[in-house]
């Protein structure tokens, strides 16, 4: 049976609609559901006042009989039992299209919580739930920039069943890790009545400042370095065109310094350690100097990690850039211009005040330094730079 993501809209306004009146009319009662699996059965009480939108997505796969028949195909033992997506033999079953990610409801993944997995986007969680083994704070939420994932209920009964899913044999099928040896099935799920719903405090909904620890998740630096403009909080980042991350990150940090106020100075230079670094730091400046960086950019990233193209010298580069419209006589002038020469010559330099471990990474007005190991990943790496430009801004005004 397909779903129409068209079809699936309409259900989620009649049914939250529908929901309102039956949550309203049964004093909010929690909906609860019955798993009945190959190593016995456990309920869930969900959480409609928290995650409606979530809940009313979940509720309908299982009126649907989605579930059923459906097998535990990850089991990570004191942290995950997921589920929700396969049948025997990891057979994908055809699910309707994504709902928006309600973590924001702040609610934590502490053992025996049921959360919505996903993939990378929050956004993107439509059948497979999973069922927290111990408390994995790691999964919460904790800003825009770390949405984490979304708990919409928890193991009313039963934990000691999940207990014993969590402790079988598990191996590798293909690329897929943690797959149970024999299957661990999911026989049923049915929903039923449950209890009423607390009124929500209100002063739960206050949301706390994320705050980040010195030498945990940033570096400050041993010597403060100068900045452009000592009015503004400046943002640096360092990449080069060889490195993979960066050009994952590329988007990210972009759209987030789109979103800054006048009072952050974003720029980049390209980090200069060995011979292709300043080569392609060459490149990054000759575009400048040409004023082609916007059309030759992002091309040239793509070229170099994407396409795996071979530009590992002067030549390379001047063919690059033919091909993209630009004078090779003017391409090598520019590359080996007093102007571009200098400019790299300082990149380096600034390498050695920064001190980098690798690239990308972020300087915070001169002190701090922002790298994806310590922050946690590269979208964790813009949490922990906001944290900072806060920090700075604050000091700013005093």
């Amino acid at each position: 049976m397909k779903f129409k993501q068209v079809s699936f809209s309409i259900f989620t306004l009649v049914t939250l609609l529908t929901y309102g009146v039956l949550t309203s009319a049964h004093a909010q009662e929690k909906p609860e559901v019955v798993f009945e699996t190959s190593k016995g059965s456990f309920t869930l009480e969900l959480y409609p006042d928290k995650a409606p939108e979530t809940v009313v997505n979940f509720l309908k796969y299982v009126d649907d009989g989605f579930y059923d028949g459906t097998i535990f195909h990850r089991v990570i033992k004191d942290f995950v039992v997921q589920g929700g997506g396969f049948e025997s033999g990891l057979k994908p079953k055809e699910t309707r299209a994504p709902i928006k990610s309600e973590s924001s409801n702040r609610l934590k993944n502490l053992r025996g919580t049921i959360s919505m997995a996903r993939r990378n986007h929050p956004d993107t969680a439509n059948s497979q739930f999973y069922i927290n083994l111990s408390h994995n704070s790691d999964l919460d939420y904790k800003n825009k920039y770390m949405p984490g994932y979304t708990v919409f209920g928890k193991i009313s009964k039963g934990m000691d069943v999940v207990d014993k899913i969590s402790a079988v044999e598990t191996t590798q099928v293909e690329r897929r890790g943690d797959v149970p040896v024999e299957d661990v099935r999911l026989i049923s799920a049915k929903s039923v009545v449950g209890k009423t719903v607390a009124k929500k405090d209100k002063e739960n909904t206050k949301f706390e400042p994320v705050s980040f620890v010195e030498g945990e998740h940033y570096v400050v630096l041993d010597r403060p370095v100068p900045t452009r403009d000592s009015s503004k909080v400046e943002v640096v980042e360092m990449f080069s065109y060889g490195c993979p991350h960066c050009y994952e990150f590329e988007t990210s940090i972009k759209a987030w310094s789109k979103q800054q106020p006048g009072d952050v100075d974003f720029w980049v230079f390209p980090a200069v350690w060995n011979k292709s670094m300043e080569l392609y730091a060459g490149a990054f400046y000759a575009a400048r100097e040409l004023k082609v960086a916007e059309k030759i950019h992002q091309p040239l990233f793509a070229a170099i990690v994407i396409e795996q193209k071979s530009i590992r010298n002067e030549s390379d580069l001047a063919e690059f850039f033919a091909k993209h419209g630009v004078d090779k006589k003017a391409f090598t002038e520019a590359l080996n211009s007093t102007v571009v020469k200098t400019s790299v010559k300082h990149a380096e330099e600034r390498v050695r005040l920064y001190k980098p471990v690798g690239v990308p990474e972020i300087i915070v007005n001169g002190k701090y330094r922002v790298d994806r190991m310590r922050a946690g990943g590269l979208t964790e790496m813009l949490a922990v730079t906001e944290y900072l430009v806060n920090k700075e801004r604050d000091t700013l005004k005093k």
